[in-house]
């Protein structure tokens, strides 16, 4: 039976690696498979739907929302980034910060917020959004395996170990992952300024659309002035004048609410003023508007209707004197899209982007945050019923609706955290765990260190072809089987691996993070294994030299 176990893991990793089908389909169809051929009951298979680990990923994600959805991640990343002029600075303020919050929430929408950013930078600065993108999801990369909360391989591992009654708290993986990750951080401020330079290519745009952003008494811009704020002038953006109270003031006029900044732009531009959390603008989404065949009108006639505000048109005129042509293209925010359907000047609309950060709610999403953290640490209640409780409390406090909530669910990452713990179950039930422990024992002679390289350099290599939870709930086991078999401390060696399967550098398919960044950086798979060999070398020495230590301690 292990034999067979042995093929139908490896064609699903194939599978999973060459991507000739969806992950979620390839283990679904490897646990079908298993079920059909008697390796393991169904309730043992699907198992994972009911996982604590699964469950705890699924709240923490709920969570990670509200967090972000205030816009604290943004607003204090374009503040790092003030007055930044070159990659190694933008890198030596980010990282540590940065590092910091994704040990507490997932890195995905962390670098998510870090990619405007950057780009911002590179348009005002001339700093190569190249140099910092990749360095600086790598790091949070690294930094999130060092809770039990930061990465949702580490919640797998510690669900998988539980019944084994191998426990793992909330900083357990700290002594290996903090080493390693500061390690990993050194080798990317040294790395990234050598392997990731490049001048920024500039194109000329054309700035077609004029745009007019209201202050906010929420916004961040109160009180300085657009250029202090950097806001004046870039690649995509340029100010025209600001108004207070309808009438023209100086540009360098220190900003006040509701003062208007009148910009002429390009659509990008009109979109990264919009989700800049400077302005503090409405909690309503932007649409993009092509106006109807209608009688002679302004933009501003869109506005005739309540729920929807004019933020800007492609014109050259102000909005209040520009003639809504047909099929003049408009970005508008609007309380619903039935607002839209509903009004005669529109004729075709899209969603151009989502909600623009909300700061109101900020203490009290971060209050959850340090809650959840704090309470899983002492051990108050089943990690899983804790994080469960902070999402509920994010709804029930008013930072997210129970739509958004839902919607904050990656159905996908879940499917599929679900679907490798039941993986997992072939290896162990088939008898294939043992005979993968065994080998290692035996490539190692019983030696601490042998034993801790393989399990180091098998964990690195497995997660840069397979994705995290797959890696996570085959090792898991086969690493309890060898504590069992050596009297290794199981928590260490578990920790090892939890910290290695973050070390996701040389294939950008292995993390979602790197295929987020991959082409706003301008990066290719050549770049991600040049600038991922060095990075992992130190990291997997790092990670033996620490777990070695601790094992001999």
């Amino acid at each position: 039976m292990a034999v067979v176990a042995a093929v139908i893991v490896v064609l699903t990793l194939v599978a999973m690696t060459t991507g000739r089908a969806p992950a979620v389909l390839a283990l679904i169809c490897a646990l079908v498979a298993a079920g059909l051929l008697g390796i393991a009951t169904p309730s043992e298979l699907f198992a994972g739907l009911s996982n604590a680990g699964v469950i705890t990923v699924a709240a923490m994600l709920v969570i990670a929302k509200g967090v972000l959805h205030t816009g604290i991640v943004s607003r204090v990343t374009y503040r790092l980034l003030s007055g930044v002029t070159s990659s190694s600075q933008a890198l030596r303020r980010l990282i540590p910060p940065v590092g910091f919050v994704s040990a507490l929430i997932n890195t995905t929408p962390i670098v998510a917020m870090l990619i405007p950013a950057a780009k911002e930078l590179q348009q005002q600065s001339g700093v190569p959004a190249r140099g910092v993108l990749l360095p600086v999801a790598h790091a949070t990369t690294l930094a999130g395996s060092a809770t039990l909360i930061g990465t949702s391989s580490n919640l797998l591992i510690a669900a998988l170990a539980a019944p084994s009654g191998v426990e793992l708290s909330m900083f357990s993986f700290v002594p290996v992952a903090v080493p390693v990750a500061l390690a990993g951080w050194a080798a990317l401020l040294v790395a990234a300024p050598r392997m990731l330079s490049g001048e920024p290519k500039m194109a000329e745009r054309e700035f077609t659309w004029q745009t007019e952003i209201p202050i906010s008494a929420k916004a961040n811009a109160l009180g300085r002035t657009a250029a202090e704020l950097g806001i004046d002038s870039t690649s995509e953006f340029d100010l025209q004048e600001v108004l207070r109270w309808g009438k023209p003031i100086g540009a360098d006029s220190i900003l006040e609410v509701d003062d208007v900044l009148v910009y002429r732009t390009t659509e990008v531009g009109v979109r990264i003023l919009w989700g800049s959390p400077r302005f503090g603008s409405s909690p309503q989404r932007l649409y993009l508007v092509a106006v109807a065949d209608n009688e002679q009108a302004t933009v501003r006639d869109l506005e005739e209707n309540e729920d929807i505000k004019v933020v800007a048109a492609q014109t050259a005129k102000r909005l209040r004197d520009a003639h809504a042509e047909p099929g003049a293209l408009c970005l508008v925010t609007a309380g619903s899209a039935e607002a839209l359907a509903d009004h005669p000047l529109v004729a075709l609309w899209q969603q151009a982007t989502g909600k623009a950060p909300q700061t109101g709610k900020t203490w009290v999403a971060l209050t959850i945050l340090a809650a959840v953290i704090t309470a899983g640490t002492l051990g108050l209640a089943p990690v899983e019923l804790i994080a469960v409780a902070g999402a509920v409390l994010m709804v029930l406090t008013g930072v997210l609706t129970p739509r958004s909530a839902v919607r904050a669910l990656n159905w996908n990452i879940l499917a599929i955290i679900a679907g490798s713990i039941g993986l997992g179950t072939i290896v162990v039930n088939s008898g294939l765990g043992d005979y993968i422990s065994q080998a290692i024992l035996s490539l190692s002679g019983g030696s601490t260190a042998l034993i801790v390289l393989v399990i180091v350099v098998g964990t690195t290599v497995l997660t840069n072809i397979v994705t995290n939870a797959a890696a996570a709930a085959i090792l898991t086991p086969v690493v309890l089987t060898i504590a069992s078999g050596t009297g290794l401390d199981p928590v260490v060696l578990l920790i090892l691996v939890g910290t290695c399967i973050s070390f996701t550098f040389l294939n950008p398919f292995s993390h979602q993070s790197n295929l987020m960044v991959m082409r706003p950086g301008g990066y290719t798979t050549r770049t991600f294994v040049a600038f991922g060999i060095p990075l992992i070398a130190v990291s997997v020495l790092g990670a033996f030299g620490v777990g070695w230590a601790l094992l001999t301690a």
